[in-house]
């Protein structure tokens, strides 16, 4: 039996550039050779928002997303612009859930202007890309890679992400296409 997700839905939780938004969910459906829908932007969740720490919990944002799935064959990612944290981590740029098939990213540790440095749009979609990618890989049924040219490479770092390829390595890709 295969596990062929029938498509890619990605949502926009809060603000988030259209354009790159269209942009980034292209690259992944060809990445991925899966059909992707951009959903109407979802508003934050007031329950996901910790007010002292001025973070989301993305175990509420990946709850909500599950909601919006129309059939258990699709995968959700959801882009926002807020920080993000999780049970286990003070930050996190991206989490995912691969039993309900949905991933959360966020922008917000990604952009230059965190680091103190100039905007460089070009560079945040590389990384966004690089991140994205690798959630919706881990809901697709594919696991950390050991390479760190593969996009699939566990990045914890901007350094990572920033040396790490756009692509699947061969191996990765061998394994994508024997599970879908």
């Amino acid at each position: 039996m295969r596990r062929h997700k029938s498509k890619l839905v990605v949502v926009p939780l809060g603000e988030v550039d259209f354009f790159q938004l269209n942009k980034l969910t292209a690259n992944l459906s060809a990445l991925f050779s899966i059909p992707s829908d951009i959903l109407q932007g979802m508003k934050l969740p007031k329950e996901a928002h910790n007010i002292i720490k001025n973070q989301y919990f993305s175990t509420v944002l990946l709850q909500k997303l599950e909601l919006l799935k129309a059939s258990q064959r699709e995968a959700v990612l959801g882009i926002l612009e807020e920080d993000l944290y999780n049970a286990t981590n003070a930050y996190v740029v991206g989490d995912s859930d691969r039993l309900a098939n949905c991933s959360v990213i966020s922008y917000y540790r990604i952009r230059q202007e965190f680091y103190g440095l100039p905007e460089d749009e070009r560079l945040v979609f590389k990384r966004i890309l690089k991140e994205s990618a690798k959630h919706v890989g881990r809901i697709l049924g594919l696991s950390l890679c050991r390479n760190p040219r593969c996009v699939m490479y566990y990045s914890d770092e901007m350094f990572d992400i920033d040396q790490k390829g756009e692509k699947l390595c061969d191996i990765c890709q061998r394994t994508y296409y024997r599970i879908r």
